[in-house]
């Protein structure tokens, strides 16, 4: 972490701030790339898990991807192969099956909801696709680590290669789009709080010809669990993310919130009861939208991929 001076955000927007949350959050300014963005984000979970996965998340299909160092120059190539996990049932599958398009119908009830999407707080079941791989619309990620995170994880490359494979099921499953991790980037991160820090990877990391940039951080200033730009419409260069380590399961549901952010999607109000990964209330235990962010993602599903 190195700090240094910032321009001063402009045209503030006054928003209540949920504790742990940065205090720019709400505020709207111009990216790197010109594009009016509105920067928003998720706070700190308040129970901890694994720092770890207990199994390799699904990967839908193989590439090869750039390691970069701090300047964006290629050290070396690393291999991910597809990774199809067999369904421990076809039973179980088929039950999952049925309770999700009973939700998409309006139907499912709050325990037919957990079967398929609550799952006790841990991973997603990676076999739960949904979205067929031949016809997925295939956006492509640059993930960026800074030096705090490197130096907490050795395995930083397959950590946050597994926290965006799982972030993307919901994705895949529910709009059939896939997130292609094509780089992985060093990254010294610099800024005095969450808004600052994502100010610094758009800087850093933005117009290099990926859809999604996404960070991964441990830096103390860090005072969110996740910080997004919302983008009212599809932005020139990529969109861009930041992510606090709070282990293994919920940084990947605050990238899958953070990415939805990418999407130009806003939050759902605490206290609503509205079951949402954009509700405040439910960020961190569930990994599905409300009809009204489901039809968002699909009419702002052309602003990405090919």
């Amino acid at each position: 972490m190195k700090i240094k001076g910032f321009a001063s955000l402009t045209l503030a927007v006054s928003l209540l701030i949920a504790p742990g949350l940065s205090e720019a959050s709400g505020t709207t300014t111009l990216d790197s790339q010109g594009n009016q963005v509105t920067i928003d984000g998720i706070p700190k979970a308040k129970t901890e898990s694994k720092e770890k996965f207990d199994k390799p998340a699904k990967v839908e299909r193989s590439t090869v991807v750039d390691v970069l160092d701090e300047k964006g120059k290629k050290l070396s190539e690393k291999k991910i192969n597809k990774n199809e996990v067999k369904a421990e049932k076809k039973a179980d599958k088929a039950e999952k099956k049925a309770a999700k398009e009973d939700k998409k119908n309006g139907k499912a009830t709050e325990g037919e909801l957990c079967i398929l999407f609550c799952g006790g707080g841990t991973d997603p079941d990676p076999d739960d696709g949904g979205g067929s791989t031949d016809t997925a619309k295939v956006v492509t990620v640059l993930i960026a680590a800074d030096e705090e995170y490197r130096a907490a994880h050795s395995d930083w490359q397959t950590l946050t290669q597994n926290i965006v494979e799982n972030a993307d099921n919901a994705f895949t499953r529910d709009h059939n789009i896939d997130f292609e991790i094509k780089a992985l980037g060093q990254w010294s991160s610099q800024g005095a709080n969450a808004s600052e820090i994502l100010q610094d990877m758009d800087r850093d990391w933005n117009g290099n010809g990926y859809d999604f940039v996404v960070g991964f951080t441990k830096d103390p200033n860090f005072n969110s669990g996740g910080i997004a730009y919302v983008y009212p419409s599809s932005p020139n260069g990529s969109a861009v993310s930041v992510n606090l380590d709070q282990g293994a399961t919920n940084t990947w549901h605050a990238a899958q919130h953070e990415f939805s952010h990418n999407y130009g999607l806003g939050h759902d109000a605490q206290g609503s009861g509205i079951k949402c990964i954009m509700n405040y209330d439910y960020s961190y235990s569930v990994d599905y939208w409300d009809q009204d962010h489901d039809n968002e993602i699909e009419a702002h599903k052309s602003w990405y991929g090919n």
